[in-house]
């Protein structure tokens, strides 16, 4: 764990947003980056433009000179049909895209949400033990997971000791412990074999404006299930440690 992450309380926020796979043209189709393609009629001839809209089965296509010329899309070759078929304007893709559910997509992708407590600017959230819980900070920042020393000991969690010394800009932090986590539960999302740093937290817990908390996620446990964090809607979203057993570990 990096020696800032007990002087700094810190949360760097990731936001991945799955896409729905854009709309792709029809068969023919050959689009440039300004979205210009071109169009062939029954007669053979061609113009290169752009499709800005389309109405009552009239396409309207913007030349590179800008003047917008309205063709009758039964007049277009079947490849160019298709593709005026099949496009939307911008504004309508946009629309779909906002009323895209992220818990739906993720889900659909294997991922389950974890809500999480934002509070003083800070993204908190429950991790359970053995049936009990206690509340981390969520912070990206920070290379390793931690719990507190005392927080551990009255979790009953076997520490071994003297695995090395912790400091920070706002001084030492102590000796560290490290103690392995055989089951753990993040929100309804399992986790078999996590490895937590063991530390006194009280130098940085509920001190300058922090809300109180008994541990640190960090970048490991979060890469290791594979995290995306929605931070407007307050969602945690994780995957399933394919290495846990379809028992509840408590």
């Amino acid at each position: 764990m990096s020696p800032t992450a007990l002087s700094r309380v810190r949360i760097a926020i990731a936001i991945a947003i799955a896409l729905m796979p854009a709309l792709s043209p029809g068969a023919g189709a050959q689009e440039d980056g300004g979205g210009y393609r071109t169009y062939t009629n029954a007669a053979g001839k061609t113009i290169r433009a752009k499709l800005v809209d389309k109405k009552g089965g009239i396409a309207h296509l913007r030349m590179v000179d800008g003047i917008t010329y309205r063709v009758a899309v039964e007049t277009l070759s079947q490849a160019d049909r298709e593709f005026v078929d099949s496009w939307e304007p911008t504004h309508a893709k946009e629309e779909k895209l906002r009323a895209v559910d992220m818990g739906e997509l993720f889900a659909a992708r294997g991922f389950k949400g974890v809500p999480l407590t934002l509070k003083n600017n800070q993204a908190l959230l429950d991790i359970s033990v053995g049936g009990q819980t206690f509340t981390c900070l969520l912070d990206t920042g920070a290379q390793g997971s931690v719990i507190d020393r005392g927080k551990a000991k009255e979790l009953g969690l076997v520490v071994r000791e003297n695995a090395g010394f912790a400091g920070g800009i706002g001084g030492s932090a102590g000796p560290v412990g490290m103690t392995n986590l055989a089951n753990l539960k993040v929100g309804g999302v399992h986790k078999t074999g996590a490895t937590f740093a063991v530390m006194d937290l009280r130098a940085v817990s509920g001190k300058q404006g922090s809300t109180r908390f008994d541990g640190i996620v960090g970048f490991d446990l979060l890469e290791e299930l594979e995290a995306v964090i929605d931070y407007k809607g307050g969602v945690l979203y994780l995957r399933e440690d394919p290495a846990t057993t379809a028992a509840d570990p408590g």
